[in-house]
């Protein structure tokens, strides 16, 4: 009699854990608007900034603590190594996610986007690229307000 009843016992057991695994996997979180894919016509040309990508942390099955990455058109994907990637990110761009076309890359302190399949190497480039020129317009932009302020000085004076 109690092989039939530890039977049953490692029967329930069973059902337990696959009714506790399966409601862990379904419990995901709910998409944000801005993170609901939508088809486009266009393909999206050159790597750029998302404002919207970033990590959260969720409890889950007996609390653990789950990370999940959402962004622009990307609904919310487990993670499963968050702490890896967030030192490797410092050094050299990570990818952090990938829908249809889109990859989301994270590099240094912030998200981007591209569906051009870009590698990491082309990631770093396009960075210091994009910074070096945001650079170059700010420069720019303070040598034109001071000319400018020269100008209404010698006019005035």
């Amino acid at each position: 009699m109690s092989g039939v009843v530890g039977v049953v016992l490692l029967l329930c057991a069973g059902a337990a854990v696959f009714a506790a695994l399966s409601w862990w996997q379904r419990s995901w979180p709910e998409t944000p608007v801005f993170a609901r894919p939508r088809p486009s016509g266009a393909v999206e040309r050159g790597l750029r900034s998302d404002p919207n990508a970033g990590f959260f942390t969720d409890r889950g099955f007996l609390f653990r603590k789950r990370h999940f990455f959402v962004a622009t058109g990307c609904p919310p994907t487990r993670i499963a190594d968050f702490s890896s990637l967030d030192v490797r990110r410092r050094v050299q761009p990570v990818r952090v996610a990938r829908v249809g076309l889109r990859s989301w890359w994270w590099f240094e302190d912030a998200f981007y986007r591209e569906s051009a399949g870009y590698s990491e190497r082309d990631v770093v480039a396009l960075v210091r690229d994009h910074k070096d020129r945001e650079q170059a317009r700010r420069e720019r932009a303070k040598l034109i307000s001071e000319l400018d302020a020269n100008l209404r000085k010698r006019d005035q004076g």
